[in-house]
């Protein structure tokens, strides 16, 4: 299906086989991780559609079948646009679960929008900028020297391979792995954005489940956030990691069956 946005094309599926379609179970819906689509949400949508409508949305620029982004988006922009998905689908007031990224746009929509989502479910949550170590900060600053002296001395041609040799030893695996300047600017634009200061302002019940052994969003971010977000509690799964939800599928949907009933 698709849901029109500007001049975007936004792929969306509805899953429901509830054998009674006019009960009263409130639509829930599902944001994937950073360059994430529909189909890793399997597990959640296969379970959840048998007693509620679940709608998922592939984020448009990253892997799913929505449009490439024609400029560069950061969190607000991404948030918005959900925010226009939810009211043309008429779902207010729906329960909502994120993953990584996912948890960023309902971190910034939930401490504006309290009305938009009922109860909220955030696995392993992205947010929260990391901790400043002394590895990354010679990474991050060692690669923005190379870049400067090479756009100095260099053809643009020799200039882009080398940056690319420079960006594949010092950048992350996320911005490695990102093909073109829109993604990479939009990569840029999200990860800066802290959004540490939106945690007490979201007033909906929410339910926080993370891997023990997440190397992405480490479990001192769970703990941060739990301790934020005023009404909030925290699942721990254990010897799972960044995808707590396919690591231990199992574990998850029995605590995100119960919070939601």
């Amino acid at each position: 299906m698709i849901f029109k946005y500007k001049d975007l094309d936004i792929n969306y599926e509805v899953f429901d086989e509830r054998e009674n379609k006019d009960n009263n179970s409130k639509p829930l819906l599902l944001l994937h991780g950073w360059m994430g689509k529909i189909e890793s949400w399997a597990p959640v949508y296969l379970n959840f559609m048998k007693t509620r409508k679940v709608y998922v949305i592939d984020f448009p620029g990253q892997s799913g079948k929505s449009d490439e982004l024609k400029e560069a988006w950061g969190v607000p922009e991404y948030s918005e646009m959900t925010k226009s998905f939810i009211s043309e689908q008429k779902i207010e007031g729906c329960d909502v679960i994120g993953h990584s990224f996912g948890g960023r746009v309902i971190i910034y929509l939930a401490s504006r929008y309290e009305s938009l989502f009922s109860r909220i479910v955030l696995s392993d949550s992205a947010g929260i900028k990391p901790k400043m170590t002394i590895k990354k900060f010679f990474r991050i600053y060692s690669y923005k020297i190379v870049k400067n002296i090479y756009k100095l001395f260099l053809s643009k041609e020799k200039y882009e391979a080398k940056i690319a040799k420079a960006r594949e030893k010092r950048a992350s695996k996320d911005y490695v792995m990102l093909d073109t300047d829109i993604k990479r600017e939009t990569f840029k634009k999200i990860v800066n954005l802290d959004l540490t200061s939106c945690l007490k302002g979201i007033k909906n019940p929410t339910l926080l489940i993370w891997g023990e052994n997440d190397q992405d969003t480490p479990l001192y971010m769970a703990h941060k956030m739990d301790k934020l977000i005023p009404d909030s509690g925290l699942v721990i799964i254990e010897s799972a990691g960044h995808f707590s939800y396919l690591d231990n599928p199992k574990k998850f949907l029995v605590v995100t069956n119960e919070f939601l009933k």
